[in-house]
């Protein structure tokens, strides 16, 4: 690696070269001129060649000189680029970070993030693997992932964990359905219904969560189909094998016969969480993708 006093007689050497004379090229790096001379010895030294003829009126490169001042420029842009890239990497505006998120959050809400990400912060890369919440925990933990968009999940030991949005629950019925020309509904409205829900070893903090809904409205959800995949429950709605309870999100997924309910019950919501190692574990970018997002979604809800 080039240390600071070489790169300062190479940026010395190409301005004596651009300049033709020590005298103006000396004013123009404010420094004395036999300050300049001494610092164009000692390069001529390291180097072994001479490099710049001089003589009493003129200064000329030698044919030496001519060779080294076009590898001095090659070596001056790639230290400026160098010092940029370092600069934006601790002030966390390039780097990449290893996103996780959750399936219902790809519809919207990472959508949303990664443009105004990319607006805020174009230096910063994002690598995204889709991962259900209790999948990004021990992930998070292990360095494996730099943030985790999450549901459900309000805290976690040795994790720092910020509430992003709330978004409604909504019930999702095929369009032949009694209730369908309703806008909003009752849960013990569908106390007797077949509900389509995800299982409980890969969701269970929504799973629980929509259980409780359900138990507060006097009833326990009769499950008659499971899938991981909340495009793949809503295909289950359209065929009309039951009825189920999704985020807002998921009226991205536009499929026939499905209508998407209000649910009346004052828990009727989902938070989302961001979700990062202690600050001191964070790389700078990661900690600027999560004041940016943060940021955002604070401004979204206003």
């Amino acid at each position: 690696m080039i240390n600071i006093v070489n790169i300062n007689s190479l940026y010395a050497f190409v301005e004596v070269a651009e300049q033709g004379h020590f005298g103006r090229a000396a004013q123009k790096l404010g420094m004395t001129q036999s300050g300049l001379s001494q610092m164009i010895k000692k390069l001529e030294q390291t180097s072994g060649a001479k490099l710049i003829a001089r003589t009493t009126r003129t200064v000329s490169l030698t044919e030496v000189g001519e060779m080294f001042l076009e590898h001095a420029r090659e070596l001056i842009l790639a230290h400026m680029l160098f010092d940029q890239r370092v600069s934006s990497e601790i002030h966390g505006d390039a780097g990449t970070v290893r996103l996780g998120f959750v399936a219902s959050a790809a519809l919207s809400i990472l959508p949303n993030i990664t443009a105004e990400l990319h607006s805020r912060a174009p230096g910063i890369r994002l690598s995204l693997t889709e991962l259900t919440s209790e999948e990004q925990i021990p992930r998070l933990r292990a360095g494996d992932i730099d943030v985790g968009l999450l549901r459900e999940i309000s805290q976690s030991p040795g994790l720092e964990l910020s509430l992003l949005l709330t978004e409604p629950l909504l019930l999702a019925v095929h369009n032949t359905h009694p209730l369908a020309s309703r806008k909003r509904v009752k849960l013990e409205l569908v106390k007797f219904e077949g509900f389509i829900m995800f299982p409980r070893t890969k969701v269970s903090y929504l799973h629980d969560h929509i259980y409780q809904l359900c138990s507060s409205a006097g009833f326990t959800p009769e499950i008659i189909e499971q899938a991981v995949q909340f495009a793949t429950i809503l295909g289950l709605v359209s065929s009309n094998a039951g009825i189920a309870i999704v985020p807002k999100s998921l009226t991205a997924i536009q499929l026939p016969n499905v209508k998407f309910l209000e649910i009346d019950h004052k828990e009727a919501f989902s938070r989302v969480y961001l979700a990062r190692r202690n600050q001191e574990k964070s790389s700078p970018a990661a900690q600027k993708l999560v004041e940016i997002t943060t940021n955002f979604a604070i401004n979204m809800q206003a």
